[in-house]
């Protein structure tokens, strides 16, 4: 009997068939790269910050260039010479003005504030969000005891609200700013 002539056989090809599609997904989470952005990575991160509106506003390369030299935490994950993914995230003394931030920083102190984070469509639900948050939580300087953020009740991002939610992360208030209103999360430190 030849493989896959027989309905056992066919079985045995698609199980087959689906331990490698699970070992091709494990092997590329595996491989991603977790490094500092690099200056020639503007682009490629603007495209990919650009492709995520409206979970995250809108940039120009001239305030993507301002976050690569204001941030406390700019990191991109890397996966085959492509950006899979970015978290940028704040001091509190940065000299930002984004509504948001200034909420947090007028009611917490020694927080690191999560600006916006992305992941490239083709590698999301593969633990990239996740890693790039526990890297900023060990490599930030222990003066932070949490992680601030905030999140898109109007429009809703119920991807975003869930992410959070099961990485310990808790509300702590609302804001309503017109056509968006945000949900703004703590959680302490380590994660």
């Amino acid at each position: 009997e030849r493989l896959g002539t027989t309905s056992s056989g066919r079985d045995r090809l698609a199980e087959l068939a689906r331990c490698m599609d699970r070992a091709k997904h494990s092997t590329e989470t595996s491989i991603v790269a977790i490094r500092d952005v690099d200056v020639d990575d503007l682009p490629e991160v603007l495209a990919l910050n650009e492709r995520s509106v409206p979970s995250m506003n809108s940039l120009t390369m001239e305030r993507m260039q301002w976050f690569a030299g204001n941030a406390a935490y700019f990191r991109v994950a890397e996966s085959a010479g492509s950006i899979a993914g970015f978290l940028i995230c704040m001091a509190p003394e940065a000299p930002y003005r984004s509504p948001n931030f200034l909420w947090l920083r007028g009611r917490y102190r020694d927080f690191l504030y999560i600006d916006r984070v992305a992941v490239s469509a083709q590698f999301r639900r593969r633990g990239i969000a996740g890693t790039l948050y526990r890297d900023a939580a060990e490599t930030a300087p222990s003066r932070f005891r949490m992680l601030a953020c905030e999140v898109n009740l109007r429009p809703r991002n119920p991807e975003s609200l869930r992410f959070h939610e099961q990485y310990g992360f808790e509300p702590v208030g609302t804001q309503d700013h017109g056509d968006v209103e945000v949900q703004y999360m703590i959680r302490s430190l380590p994660l």
